[in-house]
């Protein structure tokens, strides 16, 4: 048995039931691109903190870059060091011979 009902539907009810459950998708839509907003404002500020720390790396690395090439000027190669030995040695050898004589 079918329960008969006591008013009958009219297409103004319709469009204001419709009207209602828009309204609640609207809030809806609106409560989530709140909660994105936060999300994405979040995600902003870690990349704003990636982007420093990346700058300070790199500055960090070129002022080790200029440090490690700056070595060089302060010390002589090994190459130039032995060459410098042996002529040191031949002039020790010749101040001995000279000083025998």
């Amino acid at each position: 048995m079918k329960k008969e009902t006591s008013k009958k539907m009219t297409i103004d009810d319709l469009a204001i039931m419709v009207a209602k459950g828009f309204d609640g998708v609207y809030k809806e839509i609106g409560e989530v691109k709140h909660e994105m907003r936060e999300r994405f404002d979040d995600v902003d500020k870690r990349f704003d903190k990636v982007e420093n720390d990346i700058a300070e790396v790199k500055e960090n690395l070129a002022s080790t870059r200029m440090d490690v090439l700056g070595i060089g000027d302060k010390f002589v190669s090994n190459h130039t060091f032995d060459k410098h030995l042996i002529r040191f040695s031949d002039l020790e050898r010749k101040v001995k011979t000279a000083g025998k004589a």
